[in-house]
């Protein structure tokens, strides 16, 4: 099945983990569950006027990369060790990696893997922190990686297992997140923009000078317009409406101002809050919608019969567009460690990560791929293009990262504040 035909999707996933970690609760539970305790989770200014996160680790920035630390008491595994028999434990979203690609990876290694999903960012912390459960690899976002760092529940990587991280765009080789790449390997990308149907809108997003304006200029398509339900997506793209390219910022004035732009939009169009661009703009039950990339690329299969791609249209910044990657790390406790950096070198594969995002519609940052062929090829319709992200896109792009705790509740407010009208 498709990971769009499922009840909770991946981007449904993101959507909850803006909640989740908006309070200090939840931003305890990871690190003191693991080891840590409450006073370490506190989150401080440090030197500079750094942001510091639980466990004293500075909180990263594309101007400020983070290299994480290393602890005696959580080493990488050694290296020239043959892998285990398995099977591999895999902890991951549900339908968030091709069933041929799995199928692929047993064949060619004679093991067995084991899919254990989860639905939302609450069920996959409590289940990784109850010790209910024992797995090997676990994906995960940046918002996630210092504090799982700080409370050991993810291992360093032995870079002898993972040769293929040389075929990963050089930006995320060594990413800002996580210099070295000591922790993680990259999964996938995607940007945030504007969604619609080109034969429901008279004016494209890029016939206004600000292209964003097209959400408050839509009163006439009322009960037709949606923005994505996701605290951190929503207001970012008020703030970059307003040409704030800091979509991590923590200033109140800022934060409360996207708020009010925001919630304008419901007197405007009666604006719908939720995550399903990826049928309600072919259904034409929407007509604009703020949208994820990889969500329009696979948009045209749930056209109607007859329908042409060419109805939908995607937008979004030449520069500064929101962009993201998705991520893989080994957790601490892994039963089969070799066996799971196996299984990171093989998705860091070309041909492997190809064949996945056939399926997912998310692309990896291979640079086997290349961006002006998977139009010629049949990967992505034309009129489509925009959903593809290259290595320069990404460079240029802003960033959702992590917040403090007092952040994380300054967001999560303005937000309720927007949900309840």
């Amino acid at each position: 099945m498709h990971p769009r035909e499922r009840p909770t999707t991946r981007r449904q996933f993101l959507i909850r983990a803006g909640t989740v970690v908006g309070t200090l609760a939840g931003a305890d539970l990871l690190l003191s569950a693991c080891g840590g305790s409450a006073k370490s989770a506190a989150t401080t200014t440090g030197t500079n006027g750094v942001l510091m996160g639980p466990g004293g680790i500075p909180l990263a920035r594309r101007d400020h990369p983070v290299t994480l630390p290393l602890y005696s008491d959580n080493e990488a595994i050694a290296a020239g060790m043959d892998a285990e028999k398995g099977p591999l434990q895999l902890f991951n979203w549900a339908a968030y990696i091709n069933p041929a690609t799995v199928k692929k990876f047993e064949k060619e290694h004679n093991v067995q893997i084991s899919i254990t999903t989860f639905e939302n960012e609450d069920e996959a912390i409590a289940k990784l922190t109850s010790g209910n459960g024992t797995f090997d690899v676990w994906w995960t976002t940046v918002d996630l990686v210092s504090r799982a760092v700080a409370g050991k529940l993810i291992q360093p990587l032995n870079h002898s297992y993972l040769a293929n991280l040389k075929n990963v765009w050089p930006a995320l080789q060594n990413p800002y997140y996580d210099q070295h790449s000591r922790y993680t390997v990259p999964y996938t990308v995607y940007t945030t923009g504007i969604a619609w149907r080109t034969d429901k809108v008279k004016k494209a997003p890029a016939d206004y000078a600000n292209p964003y304006d097209i959400l408050w200029d839509s009163h006439q398509y009322a009960g037709k317009v949606a923005v994505l339900d996701d605290p951190r997506e929503a207001l970012a793209m008020a703030l970059l409406r307003r040409g704030i390219l800091d979509v991590n910022t923590e200033d109140p004035a800022l934060v409360n101002r996207a708020q009010k732009d925001l919630s304008q939009l419901t007197s405007i169009a009666n604006v719908k809050v939720n995550t399903n661009d990826y049928t309600d703009i072919p259904s034409g039950s929407t007509y604009i919608s703020q949208s994820w990339s990889g969500d329009m690329a696979g948009a045209p299969e749930y056209l109607p019969k007859g329908v042409k791609p060419t109805v939908l249209g995607y937008w979004r910044p030449d520069v500064h567009a929101e962009t993201q990657n998705d991520m893989i790390a080994i957790l601490r406790g892994a039963k089969h460690p070799v066996l799971a950096h196996t299984f990171l070198n093989f998705m860091l594969d070309n041909q492997n990560g190809l064949e996945n995002f056939t399926w997912n519609g998310y692309i990896p940052p291979l640079n086997s791929i290349d961006p002006d062929k998977l139009v010629s090829q049949g990967y992505i319709p034309a009129n489509l293009s925009s959903t593809i992200v290259r290595q320069s896109d990404f460079a240029k792009g802003v960033t959702i990262d992590a917040l403090t705790t007092e952040g994380q509740a300054l967001w999560q407010n303005a937000w309720s504040t927007f949900k309840a009208g």
